[in-house]
């Protein structure tokens, strides 16, 4: 039996998809069409990653058992009760447990990234991304930041303190800034500019990582990477891990529903000095897992 799978993006809903393909794989041969192929390519439970730019009558769609389409975010996830896996679960019939993460396969990247950090002697690496939610395909030169969620994003005079503490902490260390050229760049850091299934890959060696809900966050489970992760209009437990450090104006170290309002501009207004205590304290050995409720 074949089965095709309609996975929409960005990223990081795709990386999350991943984490149910060893079990969709034990019901039949699965083929994915996306707009983000990198995160399925490789993976040895996909037999086909299909670009979205072609039809979706393609025959060699056409040749599959069914076609499964769902859309997360029109569904009961919207309630706030469930991780993004564990909505995927819901709408493809598989169980859901928290030790079910999203894996990408970016080995084949290794030579590239490691090039990379070559040239600009590199050494040991802190990465950070501080702003996001910009798609692919509205992304080129020139072109004005867009985002259509900006309340996850953190403020640059905030980000650039917490820039200049982590360099007087780890002064043998390279803050790598992990954003496209019209977002907010920092004093002190080398933007990469590398495609982000590169970022991935180069993730695995990080030292950690301060991010928003973003890229390097999706990636961190997939990357076994540990960092802080500031949250600001989305939840942590719906999108997040357990393994990494989650901060959130109005909580602490558990979610309280009560106080979470997405529109509230307070959300992700951590001091500087938090998020580097919070560095400090990482438990690089804390098993990867969903942040759930």
């Amino acid at each position: 039996m074949l089965n095709t799978y309609v996975v929409e993006g960005g990223v990081g809903k795709c990386t999350a998809f991943t984490a149910l393909l060893p079990k969709l794989r034990k019901k039949s041969e699965v083929q994915i069409y996306t707009p983000y192929i990198d995160c399925f390519a490789g993976n040895p439970d996909v037999k086909l990653a299909l670009e979205q730019t072609i039809p979706l009558q393609d025959p060699r769609i056409m040749a599959s058992d069914n076609i499964f389409y769902c859309e997360p975010y029109k569904s009961n996830f919207q309630f706030g009760k469930q991780h993004i896996i564990e909505s995927y679960c819901e709408h493809h019939g598989v169980d859901f447990n928290r030790s079910m993460t999203g894996k990408l396969y970016t080995d084949n990247h290794k030579a590239a990234v490691t090039k990379w950090l070559g040239d600009n002697n590199i050494g040991k690496y802190i990465m950070i991304q501080f702003s996001g939610g910009q798609a692919k395909w509205n992304y080129g030169e020139n072109v004005q930041y867009q985002n259509i969620n900006p309340n996850r994003n953190y403020q640059p005079y905030l980000a650039q303190q917490v820039v200049n503490m982590l360099l007087e902490e780890y002064k043998d260390t390279t803050i790598i800034n992990c954003v496209l050229p019209n977002e907010p760049h920092y004093q002190g850091t080398i933007r990469c500019d590398l495609h982000w299934a590169q970022i991935h890959e180069m993730l695995k060696g990080a030292e950690g990582f301060v991010s928003i809900d973003s890229c390097l966050q999706h990636f961190s489970a997939s990357a076994k990477a540990h960092g802080v992760v500031i949250w600001g209009s989305t939840r942590w437990t719906q999108f997040g891990y357990s393994h990494n450090k989650n901060l959130h104006f109005h909580m602490k170290d558990k979610w309280d529903e009560a106080k979470f309002n997405d529109s509230d501009p307070r959300n992700n207004m951590i001091e500087p000095k938090l998020v580097i205590d919070n560095f400090k304290k990482l438990d690089k050995n804390k098993t990867v897992a969903c942040a759930t409720i």
